[in-house]
């Protein structure tokens, strides 16, 4: 079997996540779609059924790698990728498709596709892994980071062509058997944010290939709720300080030299 996709919900309406539920059962490639009640709080999901999705309900809330985890754990071993999907994604039929066959082809352990805000604009999901000061301006002095985001995120980035990143965006990952097995998923020491972050980089450390794919197009609405939230900002922090606790704050060898990997072969805007 081709593809697993796995959706971790909390407390979400099922007329919020009907387009990524739609868009999932609609692609060919994925078999099968586990959604992971976080808590047990969407209720809806009682009287909810289709061949293709199994729920997956937890008593309580653990966070959303650990909640990704669950479905690795019990299902990973049975198909040739996993689809990490967040429930605010949409796509046209076929796009999954496209992403799985380039990963076949290339054989890549860890993918995402291009990913667009429903306005068309495009998403930074490509990033060089974080540093300390990086992380702190973009989150507490947003009007001075610009300067930052465009190196961090990779704004010279030719996104038409495909290239290594060794940070991507966990809101749309595919990963193969082989790579999650290596890893064994996400670090579970992370509640909410930067866990994709983690997953990225243990996947860049090993012997599996990381690819950015311009070839199939999501649509992400964004939340961005540590921006709007100070729960979520607590949230932001603290996965902060793990990361840098278990990666190192200043002294990070691998972190540069992941970070020197990206942009010696970075393709370039314009040829710039």
């Amino acid at each position: 079997m081709k593809i697993i996709a796995s959706l971790v919900l909390y407390k979400h309406q099922y007329a919020d996540i009907e387009p990524t539920i739609n868009s999932l059962i609609n692609e060919e490639t994925i078999s099968k779609i586990v959604i992971v009640d976080n808590g047990g709080e969407c209720r809806w999901l009682k009287d909810y059924s289709h061949p293709k999705i199994e729920i997956l309900i937890l008593k309580t809330n653990c966070g959303f790698g650990t909640g990704h985890n669950e479905v690795f754990r019990r299902y990973a071993e049975q198909y040739e990728f996993t689809l990490i999907c967040n429930p605010d994604i949409a796509f046209k039929s076929g796009e999954v498709d496209k992403l799985y066959h380039y990963c076949v082809i290339n054989k890549i352990g860890l993918s995402i596709p291009k990913v667009i805000y429903p306005d068309g604009s495009l998403q930074h999901c490509c990033r060089l892994l974080p540093t300390p000061y990086q992380l702190f301006i973009r989150r507490f002095f947003t009007r001075l980071s610009s300067g930052i985001n465009e190196t961090y995120e990779l704004h010279q980035a030719d996104l038409n062509q495909a290239f290594f990143a060794p940070s991507l965006s966990g809101c749309f990952m595919l990963m193969s058997r082989d790579a999650l097995k290596e890893t064994k998923g996400f670090d579970p020491r992370f509640f909410l944010y930067l866990e994709d972050v983690d997953l990225s980089r243990r996947v860049s450390q090993s012997e599996f290939a990381v690819r950015y794919c311009p070839d199939s197009v999501v649509v992400h609405e964004a939340q961005r709720s540590s921006y709007q939230n100070k729960k979520f900002m607590i949230y932001h922090v603290v996965s902060a300080i793990k990361y840098f606790n278990k990666w190192g704050w200043f002294c990070d060898k691998e972190r540069a030299q992941l970070n020197q990997k990206c942009l010696s072969q970075l393709p370039i805007k314009n040829g710039r």
